[in-house]
Formats: structure tokens, sequence, C-alpha cells
């Protein structure tokens, strides 16, 4: 059992065994996820047999469980619904390195792997602050 000083005005921050790790996941995987009062006395009893615990453990356990898994699910969406990514890459050739610089394109699909690119290969060398900006 290992508890860990915290700083401030409030005493110890709990830190669970495996065991109770274990059954709390247990538990969430069994489909419990808010258990009422009378519940989260009979957990804390349960798993007090393994370290030392409280109430307020067990309820902000849960909470904190059930965050993360939303958290998870969200990211988890985001990616599967998020564009194809499209990397730049900046190549310096030959002897002239800071002034000769190429650039490719690589246009990446996530879902099979393959990936396509294509060099520009002219080059012209833009003004650092154009009087008349293209296009407007």
């Amino acid at each position: 059992m290992q508890v860990d000083m915290q700083a401030g005005a409030g005493g110890t921050r709990w830190s669970p065994t495996q065991e109770q790790i274990g059954i709390l996941e247990m538990m969430y995987r069994g489909g419990m996820r808010t258990p009422n009062a009378q519940q989260i006395e009979q957990i804390t009893v349960q798993l007090g047999k393994y370290g030392k615990i409280e109430g307020k453990n067990v309820f902000y356990w849960f909470q904190n469980h059930k965050a993360r898994e939303r958290q998870k699910q969200k990211r988890n969406s985001l990616v599967l619904n998020s564009p194809p990514i499209t990397t730049i890459t900046l190549r310096e050739d030959g002897p002239y390195k800071r002034k000769c610089r190429s650039w490719s394109f690589e246009y990446i699909e996530e879902e099979s792997g393959s990936s396509s690119s294509f060099k520009e290969e002219e080059t012209r060398t833009l003004e650092l602050f154009p009087l008349h900006p293209e296009g407007r």
C-alpha cells in the first residue's frame, strides 16, 4: 500500500492497489457507471480488504473513469472522421543550401496507406514583404 502526501491543506492522496483497480475496472466493465451511496459503501468495504480507501475515492474513481472513457471515444471518433493528412517537406539540394530550395508535397490517405507525391519543378523567389500580394 502506498499513500502520497498531497500539497496544501487536505491530508493524503489515495493511491489504489492493483487489486483495488482490478475490482473497480471489473465493476465498470460489468456496467456499473454511477454507483449510488449504498453501492459506494459496499464497494468501499470490499476494497478496504486490499488497502486504505474511503467512499469519496470510489465515487471519484467512477466519475474520472467515465470522463476518461468519453474523452477516449471522442478522440477516436475525431481520428476516424478527420480529413486526410497532407505533409509538406522542405528539401535543400546542391551546394547552395541557403539559396536553392525545392518543395515536395505528399498526399497521404490514412485508410489505404498509399501515398502519391509530386515535385514542383518551377523555382521562383517570393518577395518577403510584397507591395502587391498575388490574388488581391
